[in-house]
């Protein structure tokens, strides 16, 4: 049986279907986040849109499961996180969390 959130009951996951942020997993995304951030709970309206966090960190993985709908204070985080790629960016990203910066 498939699952609304990107799966089947066995964990077997078409991952080819997820390459793809499209607008039908946004909405479920947003759907089970009550159209709320999952970081504040503010609600989302037309001039604070949603920011969509990949948990796993993996940006091809677009299962609703591993996205994280956020408003843009909370997603700002994030996206210094995922702004930093490759081994210097992991360090800095160690070195971030050792040092709360």
């Amino acid at each position: 049986m498939m699952s609304l959130f990107g799966g089947t009951e066995g964990g077997n996951t078409n991952k080819k279907k997820y390459v793809n942020l499209t607008l039908s997993i946004k909405q479920t995304v947003l759907e089970r986040a009550h159209h709320r951030c999952q970081g504040c709970s503010v609600k989302f309206n037309g001039s604070n849109g949603p920011y969509f966090e990949h948990i796993n960190g993996s940006r091809k993985d677009n299962r609703p499961a591993n996205l994280r709908a956020l408003c843009e204070k909370c997603f700002e985080p994030v996206k210094k996180k995922e702004s930093r790629r490759g081994i210097l960016g992991t360090v800095l990203n160690n070195f971030g969390l050792i040092f709360g910066k």
